[in-house]
């Protein structure tokens, strides 16, 4: 997927420097090369998490202890998960869906309740729903949180 997503913003901007350069832009283009890499991100991050593979400085693990070091580790893992826990939280909130289900899924009527319209905008060019876009936060949250978990109690296993 990311090799995809890596790939479409690269021969998206392409197309845009091309047609640009003939006097023939095609606006959507722009639009899906940023959510391409909003999405490239967004599931980079889970995927870097899952192979522990985050930038770290490493200035420290040879001044303190195997075991000081190890505990440090398990305070980023304990952090990490705490932030996607929260972000989780934050998608919950942000696309509401028991008020959505308890208004009969009308649109119209969880903007007006809730004054959120993320059900109701759609994207500049594309035309296609934002909420099915932004769908990248909850996904990326959730699987964060399996990733960051995993880490935290292996980790707590070799300590």
């Amino acid at each position: 997927m990311l090799i995809v997503l890596a790939s479409s913003v690269t021969l998206l901007i392409l197309l845009n420097v091309v047609t640009r350069s003939v006097n023939y832009s095609i606006y959507w283009v722009d639009e899906m090369a940023i959510y391409a890499m909003i999405w490239l991100v967004m599931v980079g991050a889970s995927v870097t998490i899952q192979k522990k593979q985050g930038i770290s400085v490493t200035l420290l693990e040879g001044v303190v202890g195997e075991r000081v070091w190890g505990v440090f580790l398990l305070i980023v893992d304990a952090l990490i998960l705490l932030f996607s826990i929260a972000l989780i939280w934050l998608s919950w909130i942000w696309y509401d869906p028991l008020t959505l289900m308890s208004l009969g899924f009308d649109k119209d009527a969880f903007s007006g309740s809730t004054f959120n319209y993320i059900y109701d905008e759609p994207t500049l060019t594309i035309g296609v729903p934002k909420f099915l876009v932004w769908l990248i936060m909850p996904f990326t949250a959730v699987t964060m949180t399996i990733h960051a978990a995993a880490n935290l109690f292996s980790r707590r296993k070799s300590i």
